[in-house]
């Protein structure tokens, strides 16, 4: 039975192991289910050729962490009373997904957060029993037994608890009504990993306020509860606190007393959830730590925010917002943008901001904030590093610091160590023991992945290089300009001002809480799949020392990670495929150029990273223009092999021209930035492969997959969910795919509903993009003469942004003149290779 097996395989991916059945029969022990999970081996090498049904184990536990459950409406062999009992109870539950048995009764599926035990003893009187732990439940298809909605599980907090309520609001009265203890503190098992270490909810802070006789008990048993079991303090420690406490009660307890219910909390291990009475009495979620922070959006907010999430310039918008605050720093505002997103990831990054004070790096920061969903980023003004163990241990953001000593120095390079891993940051830093007296090391960690620091000092400590990506500011005399100007001309006409008289300046069609809400709907644990291009090898090339091409193994991995978060970003705008429950997104190829369009510098600011000596023999060319070693040792007081050394290694790097027609060799600046990277120099030729590595991928996976027997659903890119295009494929309706050179037959497994992909057009770089994509759409496509000169170095070139112009080229058959860097000069020739160059003294 192949639709037994698929469905079956879909509650296997969700954690639950399957029972076989014949006639209603297990065909093979199953006990051992019960607390072992199957492997794939285990679920292929059961008896399927035999098997007519299956069944799920009750209080199986999801990966989720929910429980699965249900409610047995059974009519057989009970009366017509006890059926309508029944019927009137099951008012009373939420809907879910419900299946029909063989004999006309029903199966209410739930997921509940806490485990649920078997309940039988009240069929004869209601028809209904709760399959939970240690019983098993017979799914649809198997044979008899079908679904009767589309409704998934219903997730409930307690489904034991619901179906007692479900029976006496029936009128069965039954007074014996067993409610499981709460298993997680405040119903937060995330939270029951560790010792909690954030602040008091204020549920308990309204205990600590003192009570009067006959409350004092019960508020003393769960101050101390909390104390010991939640917070993981001493018994002698929790005592003292409710010593203190006690100083507030009308009239107090004996200390006896309070040394009574300490002990009841550590021998009891008593824990309370939000739903307990005395603690809902003093609940004020709006200001409660531990409370989840995303509110339900209401129809109009989740319309808005998946609106954004679906419009291409989503971006746009992002670097548009920030410019109000931040002009000339595009690159910048998108690098903070991916860093912070990139913290609910499996794919965190970290980033250094580099650059003099007054630079804009902290402003950069702020430029976006607004955009960031709240509970996301950690802030901190000037940090220490013992400054992170105030940090609550539950805060899985990302850390931003102001000017972080600890960036450099000994301590500093200890307490960010562990930063950027993607694993947490812990720090370390010296305290006393004040039992001995003695200096120790402390430490504190929290599960924050990745960070974001600014800092004004340019000499960062080498080991964080591969951790992190490094962006330096923009410090050019051109842009101080505009930003001086900017300045004089808000102060004579203020933006509130000018908003009024001229409306808003290219206004951004979304709000504030519209980002907001739309990043909370993202899925961000979703894997991307990335098709890379080999030229990505070219960073070694960056490289000048064997340390540095090492870190290279690092650094890649953060660069494709860089891809894999802007993919989630546009996650609604991509190809997308699910295998059960686990879902993947295809990375675009404009994903790939965006992210190195975006890490350019950062690139070459993180691989190059010149050493203090390397910079300090760059600068003695603002006074030479031509040097040996031996004036160079001679202006920084070093030997002569040290100073050759340095050389070298700039020209190497290509910083200087090396003249080994003289003796000693002598050196002339090139320039002072790294060259380009060049990786995509041809965009179309990448787009081409993208494509291409696409097709073989699904064809892959579809026949793989179809191999196996296994489904998957290939959804559509622009959708916000996994709306299904087609239904079950049937013969005779095998369409071919558009966009892919295969069709839907071999892609597809049967039985298998699947969403539409993008068309060939939408998949296609033609040569017009490709050459618009680089900024050379106003150059023609005939194939005539193109005139070059070179001139003395100008201004900064206005393509790139970078380096200074070298170059003149006149256009076929256009009275326009493009002044490039010598960069861009070289990829024109290359993007218009078919074209004739001809090098002339003039091209005006």
């Amino acid at each position: 039975m192949q639709g037994l097996r698929e469905t079956a395989y879909n509650y296997w991916l969700k954690g639950l192991n399957v029972v076989l059945l014949k006639e209603k029969k297990p065909l093979h022990e199953w006990r051992r289910w019960q607390t072992e999970r199957q492997s794939v081996s285990d679920f292929e090498a059961l008896p399927w050729d035999e098997a007519d049904g299956f069944a799920l184990i009750g209080g199986s536990r999801l990966e989720n962490g929910l429980y699965f459950s249900a409610i047995d409406f059974d009519v057989k062999n009970v009366n017509e009373e006890a059926k309508h009992k029944g019927e009137q109870a099951l008012k009373h539950l939420p809907i879910t997904q419900i299946e029909e048995t063989p004999s006309g009764g029903q199966h209410w599926i739930y997921f509940s957060k806490t485990k649920p035990k078997s309940a039988s003893a009240y069929h004869d009187i209601s028809a209904l029993e709760l399959i939970g732990e240690g019983k098993l439940c017979i799914m649809a298809p198997s044979t008899g037994y079908r679904r009767l909605n589309d409704n998934s599980p219903t997730v409930v907090q307690n489904l034991e608890e619901l179906f007692y309520i479900a029976l006496n609001a029936a009128g069965l009265n039954i007074k014996t009504m067993e409610t499981p203890d709460i298993q997680f503190w405040f119903n937060r098992e995330d939270l029951a990993r560790q010792p909690y270490k954030g602040k008091n909810p204020p549920c308990i802070n309204g205990l600590l306020k003192g009570t009067c006789e006959g409350q004092r008990n019960e508020h003393a048993i769960r101050i101390a509860s909390f104390l010991v079991n939640f917070k993981g303090l001493s018994p002698n420690y929790a005592l003292k606190r409710l010593r203190e406490w006690n100083r507030f009660n009308s009239p107090p307890l004996g200390d006896k007393e309070l040394e009574n219910v300490v002990k009841s909390a550590v021998k009891g291990c008593y824990v309370y959830g939000c739903d307990d009475e005395i603690l809902k009495r003093n609940c004020i979620i709006e200001e409660c730590p531990i409370a989840p922070k995303n509110k339900p959006l209401t129809a109009e907010e989740r319309e808005r925010a998946e609106r954004l999430l679906e419009d291409s310039k989503f971006m746009d918008y992002v670097v548009k917002y920030g410019r109000r605050r931040l002009i000339g720093e595009d690159n910048v505002l998108i690098l903070n943008f991916v860093t912070i997103c990139s913290g609910q990831t499996n794919y965190p990054i970290s980033t250094i901001l580099s650059g003099f004070s007054g630079s804009g790096k902290n402003e950069s920061l702020r430029a976006i904030k607004p955009l960031i969903p709240d509970g996301w980023i950690f802030e901190f003004t000037t940090s220490t590093p013992e400054a992170i163990k105030y940090i609550g241990e539950d805060f899985s953001g990302t850390l931003i610091i102001y000017e972080a000593q600890g960036v450099r120095g000994e301590t500093g390079s200890l307490s960010l160590r562990a930063i950027g891993e993607g694993e947490s940051i812990e720090t370390i830093y010296p305290i006393r023991n004040e039992l001995t007296g003695k200096m120790e090391l402390g430490r504190a960690k929290t599960q924050a992945r990745n960070f974001i620091t600014t800092q004004s000092d340019l000499d960062i400590h080498p080991d964080l290089y591969r951790r992190v990506f490094k962006y330096e500011m923009n410090h050019s005399n051109l842009l101080t300009k505009r930003v001086l100007a900017k300045r004089l001309r808000d102060a004579a006409l203020p933006q509130s001002l000018k908003e009024i008289l001229y409306g808003k300046e290219n206004p951004i069609p979304y709000s504030e809480e519209d980002f907001k809400n739309a990043l909370t709907l993202n899925d961000w644990k979703a894997e991307v799949i990335i098709f890379p291009p080999s030229s990505l090898l070219r960073l070694l090339d960056l490289a000048v020392t064997k340390e540095q091409k090492v870190a290279l193994r690092t650094h890649l991995e953060k660069i494709l990670n860089f891809v894999r978060v802007i993919a989630l970003i546009n996650q609604r705008q991509r190809l997308t495929f699910k295998i059960g429950e686990k879902r993947f997104i295809i990375a675009s190829y404009e994903d790939f150029h965006k992210a190195l369009e975006v890490l350019q510098t950062t690139l070459q600011e993180t691989i190059t990273r010149l050493g203090k000596r390397q910079q300090e023999v760059l600068n003695l060319f603002e006074e030479d223009d031509t040097l040996d070693k031996h004036k160079v040792a001679e202006k920084l007081g070093v030997s002569t092999d040290t100073a050759l050394k340095a050389l070298k290694s700039l020209a190497k790097a290509g910083y200087l021209k090396e003249n080994t027609a003289t003796k000693p060799y002598t050196y002339q600046l090139l320039q002072k930035e790294p060259n380009p990277l060049g990786i995509l120099e041809n965009p179309s030729q990448y787009c081409l492969f993208w494509q291409e590595s696409l097709q073989k991928f699904l064809k892959h996976l579809s026949e793989t997959l179809q191999g196996k027997g296994i489904p998957f659903q290939l959804l559509k890119p622009e959708e916000r969910e996994a709306k299904l295009v087609s239904n079950d494929l049937k013969a005779g309706n095998m369409e071919r795919s558009q966009n892919l050179d295969f069709s839907v037959e071999k892609t597809i497994p049967l039985g298998c509903r699947v969403e539409e992909v993008p068309s060939e057009a939408d998949l296609s770089f033609s040569f017009e993009r490709s050459r618009k994509h680089l900024g050379f759409q106003d150059i023609p496509r005939e194939k005539n003469i193109f005139y070059w000169r070179r001139i003395p170095p100008a201004e900064k070139c206005e393509l790139c942004g970078q380096l200074a112009v070298e170059y003149e080229v006149k256009l076929p058959q256009e009275n326009v003149v493009l002044r490039r860097c010598a960069a861009c000069f070289q990829r024109i020739r290359q993007t218009f290779a078919n074209t004739v160059w001809k090098e002339s003294q003039a091209c005006e």
